[in-house]
């Protein structure tokens, strides 16, 4: 049986028996990116999330993947990732991605905890944690979703399909993946109640008693936030359920994500959210509210590409509008921020693409200096646009044939 990758990343429910016949007759699914060119197919993991199934790529096998169509393409490795840091908050493993993020997933009193409290007894040195929106461009990072194709378009069943590929079996904080993190999954009519199933089976694990909280952590898309009479709701795509959020948890996420805070809501643009969420106590045997405790806010345009600014946004549209391959590089580390916005890849040499909006910054104006300048030394094609100036009125270089 084949079927569309895209089908199935869509439709996990749909296609379960079928993914679950693969894991154990054959112990695998295959990819036919290469076939076309004579090449064998190659294996695919099938991982069970909950009661679904989920593809990702076979160790190791990434980069025999077709680099321009297959989202299970992937380079290897550098030279860097072959003695890899032990004190690194987010490390590679076989089976997923191995995380401390800087959270209190567990906490024995419902009093307020810092985040880095756990991170203050013990000697010698520690292992780093990740903050939310490293943690969260990372696991972008991995799988693939700053990456565009060409493709005509990316839904979100797509986006969870990757990310669950990218965090595996790994552990986050020393705990399974799956029992404290969820990727909200997209909405189906047809499996609307296997899908809330899963969630509710989640969100079973977030308990508070007089004497100890667990939490959960949940990655979903914003639709919009309102006020309600304790504070305020986020509205969550996907799902009817909602989170509720102290002002003192949104006027933080407001003031730390900018950017992504004022196009919540932008039929252009997508919010995504890490929320760390606990329980109120409820009272007998009724169940406390979820209420967020932490949360990071990324911008995406409307296929999820990540964005910095509403003007990358708009530029990331139109490059998918014309079916433009190209990459969002994401600034990471010490010295990433002289990346580019964009690079086009579908050009006989990769070619930059600068979105210059705050040209009345001291730093960002000397920034802006210094790129060019490395664009000059490397003689590296670059298209600039400088709002307000019409994004309609920038040429785009030819993709080559």
């Amino acid at each position: 049986m084949t079927v569309a990758l895209e089908e199935v990343q869509d439709n996990p429910a749909r296609y379960a028996r079928q993914l679950e016949r693969a894991k154990v007759s054959s112990g695998y699914a295959v990819c036919r990116c290469t076939t076309g060119a004579g090449g064998d197919p190659l294996r695919l993991v099938v991982r069970r999330y909950g009661a679904l199934f989920h593809l990702a790529r076979w160790p190791d096998e990434g980069p025999r993947h077709d680099a321009q169509s297959c989202s299970f393409y992937a380079a290897g490795p550098s030279a860097d990732s072959a003695n890899p840091d032990s004190l690194d908050a987010i490390r590679q493993t076989p089976a997923g991605l191995n995380v401390k993020l800087d959270a209190s997933l567990a906490v024995r009193t419902v009093e307020p905890v810092t985040r880095s409290a756990s991170n203050l007894s013990g000697a010698g040195p520690t292992r780093r944690c990740a903050p939310f929106l490293g943690f969260l461009q990372r696991v972008w990072l991995e799988a693939g979703l700053n990456v565009w194709t060409g493709a005509p378009a990316r839904s979100w069943g797509q986006c969870n399909a990757q990310l669950l590929a990218a965090l595996g079996d790994g552990k986050l904080n020393g705990k399974p993946m799956q029992d404290v993190l969820h990727v909200m999954s997209r909405y189906d009519e047809s499996e609307g109640p296997s899908i809330v199933a899963e969630f509710d089976r989640f969100l079973a694990r977030i308990t508070t008693t007089p004497e100890a909280t667990q939490r959960g952590i949940v990655i979903t898309e914003v639709r919009s936030v309102d006020n309600s009479k304790f504070g305020f709701v986020l509205r969550l795509r996907q799902t009817s359920r909602t989170l509720f959020a102290s002002k003192a948890i949104i006027d933080a996420a407001s003031k730390s994500f900018r950017s992504a805070w004022a196009q919540i809501g932008a039929p252009t643009a997508r919010v995504v959210a890490l929320a760390v969420n606990e329980r109120t106590l409820g009272k007998g045997d009724k169940e406390g509210n979820l209420r967020i405790v932490d949360v990071a806010l990324q911008l995406c345009n409307s296929t999820f590409i990540p964005c910095d600014s509403s003007y990358e946004v708009a530029m990331a549209n139109r490059l998918v509008a014309e079916r433009r391959r190209f990459k969002k590089p994401l600034r990471l580390m010490p010295g990433d921020d002289t990346l580019p916005d964009f690079r086009l890849t579908d050009t006989s040499t990769p070619t930059a693409i600068e979105v210059y909006g705050m040209l009345d910054n001291a730093q960002y104006l000397a920034r802006k200096t210094q790129k060019q300048a490395i664009y000059a030394r490397a003689a590296t094609p670059c298209v600039e646009w400088i709002p307000p100036a019409a994004l309609e009125s920038i040429r785009l270089p030819v993709a080559a044939p």
